[in-house]
């Protein structure tokens, strides 16, 4: 141990007794130290004598926010599913059961004359083979994004839904109620040989995107209002919410496929995000908004199995 010199007490920064524990003289009695044989767990500090976080919750192991870590769910002794997420304080866990029935119905063909489809998403970033679904089976925008496979006769093709073909004239006689029609772009048609709006039948099938999820912020999203469309997700997003001052908000879903936060200040910083898919796989990742652009997300929903 050290031993101060030049007098028979100790200096005022105290020293060590035998068994290890800083001590200090100063009034004349001697103080354990009562964190000097305490070793906290990760983002722990001791205050007299006890282990306590810096922030979070505090478990063995560590400290953790039980309301989004996996492993520690709610409390300290809950873990989510490998393929799983932790969302308020409750494990949110895949639930793979596609839809799998065959619709039967018409397809016919369109050309775009606009710069945004009812997805909105961009004329510019709509893949090969795209459709309009009929109003009804369109469900105010909760399909956008699906893939389905349409067959027709000896011919598949797998389209993505970006489009609706409402029930107005003049698509009256197609996409009434109960027709499970799809208004197809020439290329998905000429593939599929629709020449004479022939009967098909189709199906939800998972779609294959290249790449990562991608967000389209409308060209009036500023500091007060944000308006925000996920784009070529693996499955269809079901849910999305935004994290404001430090608590995570549920997004307005529209009927135009916008998610939508207003008359809040959410800052010009990037934003966290966090998307539920249909079968509740859960992304969470950071996007900086960007009016009237497509920005390049960095995950992707997993597949179901």
């Amino acid at each position: 141990m050290s031993v101060a010199t030049g007098g028979s007490g100790s200096d005022a920064g105290g020293t060590t007794a035998s068994g290890g524990a800083p001590i200090s003289s100063m009034g004349g009695s001697a103080t354990v130290d009562p964190c000097a044989s305490i070793t906290c767990g990760t983002g722990q500090t001791c205050s007299n004598g006890t282990c306590t976080c810096k922030s979070g919750m505090a478990c063995t192991d560590g400290c953790f926010n039980f309301d989004d870590d996996q492993n520690h769910c709610g409390n300290c002794t809950t873990k989510c599913a490998a393929d799983g997420a932790c969302v308020s304080g409750a494990c949110v866990n895949p639930t793979c059961k596609p839809d799998t029935e065959v619709r039967q119905g018409h397809i016919t063909h369109y050309s775009l004359a606009t710069g945004m489809v009812a997805c909105h998403y961009p004329t510019s970033t709509l893949p090969q083979y795209y459709g309009a679904m009929n109003q009804y089976d369109w469900a105010d925008s909760g399909v956008c994004g699906a893939c389905v496979e349409i067959t027709n006769g000896g011919n598949k093709l797998v389209v993505q839904i970006t489009d609706e073909c409402p029930d107005v004239a003049p698509n009256t006689q197609w996409c009434f109620k109960g027709s499970h029609h799809i208004d197809l772009n020439d290329a998905a048609n000429n593939k599929l040989n629709g020449g004479s709006n022939p009967a098909v039948s189709w199906k939800y099938v998972a779609c294959t995107p290249t790449g990562n999820l991608k967000y389209y912020f409308d060209k009036g999203t500023k500091q007060y209002y944000l308006a925000v469309t996920p784009m070529n997700g693996r499955n269809v997003v079901a849910k999305m919410d935004a994290q404001v001052a430090g608590k995570w908000t549920s997004l307005k879903h529209t009927a135009y496929n916008t998610y939508e936060l207003s008359g809040v200040d959410y800052g010009t910083a990037p934003i966290n995000f966090r998307l539920t898919d249909i079968y509740n796989h859960v992304v969470t990742e950071t996007v900086a908004p960007a009016a009237d652009k497509v920005v390049d997300g960095t995950k992707q929903f997993a597949a179901c199995p």
